[in-house]
């Protein structure tokens, strides 16, 4: 095509000029789609857009049962349930995963009613109930608790927060989501860590911790900067998340970010296969190569998702750095039309 365009160009530059146009919108049209190649599982809303590359066992069956509800809706789903729904099917697919790694019986890890004809007896959450309905030393069937039990594995969420200033109108939909998951990872014991790439380099603003509170608290009080050194943050996290599988913890890496990145590391870590003229790009692409080698749980949240003709083209823009992320760890991708 850039032959055709040069010989017309040779004979008259608004017949070149138009065909280049006709060539771009017909680009646009037919591959549309085609920085979604390699997906798993769409699902488009007015308002976002959820991708997921993993093409596990664990992550087909969490998709199908959480997703479900979702798929009618379209349309109606807000951009922190789509997040919510990514979130929640990479934790549960790095518990399951965990349980695998992880060899030994079940520990408890709350009470509740007994739901089987056959189950374990709380015994503290027994005697405190049976106390408070007046009936000890005797024990009622009504009084019985059963315990909960769970594998060994438990999930830590190590979320990495780009504060670019255009961030600054996507934060309380993410801590939406964040609250929204909260209960159940409380449920599980799960932790919480917090990574902001900000100037120059990235920080720990929050080290795993099972204070959801503490984090969100600490995202409302996060500055924005103009400089986006994403790479630094994936490093940083991806880091953490190796320390928290050597305590027992199974990560989710959380990447939030418009994928604007414009500081690149001080060295190459690693060695991603896709090329990029960009510094910054080649070290997020690098880093991303990293977290896939070590089969890290990722979710991406693009909050600044964009479709268009220029997507298509050779030029790494953020829409396409982040996809290709999310396609490199085999993670969750979901864009918030920003």
């Amino acid at each position: 095509m850039g032959a055709l365009l040069i010989a017309l160009a040779f004979i008259d530059l608004t017949l070149a000029a138009l065909a280049a146009i006709v060539w771009f919108i017909l680009n646009a049209l037919l591959n549309k789609d085609a920085i979604y190649s390699g997906k798993k599982a769409l699902l488009k809303t007015r308002k976002a857009v959820y991708v997921a590359f993993s093409s596990s066992i664990d992550f087909k069956r969490n998709f199908l049962s959480l997703s479900r509800g979702l798929k009618i809706l379209r349309g109606w789903v807000e951009p922190s349930q789509l997040t919510e729904l990514a979130i929640n099917v990479s934790r549960k697919s790095a518990r399951y995963r965990g349980k695998r790694r992880m060899r030994g019986a079940s520990f408890t890890i709350d009470f509740t009613l007994p739901r089987k004809r056959y189950f374990k007896v709380h015994f503290p959450a027994t005697l405190r109930k049976s106390a408070s309905r007046r009936e000890f030393p005797t024990i009622s069937w009504e009084s019985l608790m059963a315990k909960l039990l769970s594998g060994r594995a438990r999930v830590s969420l190590v979320v990495v927060l780009d504060s670019s200033a255009s961030m600054a109108y996507s934060i309380r939909g993410i801590m939406t989501a964040l609250k929204a998951i909260e209960r159940e990872a409380r449920r599980y014991r799960d932790r919480v860590a917090l990574i902001v790439c900000k100037g120059s380099s990235a920080a720990i603003i929050q080290h795993p911790t099972t204070n959801f509170n503490l984090m969100l608290g600490k995202i409302a009080r996060v500055g924005l900067d103009d400089f986006t050194p994403l790479a630094a943050g994936m490093y940083l996290g991806y880091n953490m998340a190796l320390r928290e599988r050597r305590k027992g913890y199974e990560p989710v890496l959380v990447i939030i970010s418009d994928g604007n990145a414009n500081v690149p590391l001080e060295r190459r870590r690693g060695g991603s296969s896709q090329l990029s003229l960009d510094p910054a790009v080649r070290s997020v692409l690098d880093v991303a190569s990293l977290i896939a080698r070590k089969k890290i749980e990722t979710v991406i949240i693009n909050t600044r998702h964009r479709v268009s003709a220029e997507e298509v083209e050779p030029l790494i823009s953020g829409t396409k750095l982040l996809i290709s992320v999310a396609r490199l760890t085999k993670g969750n991708y979901v864009g918030i039309m920003g």
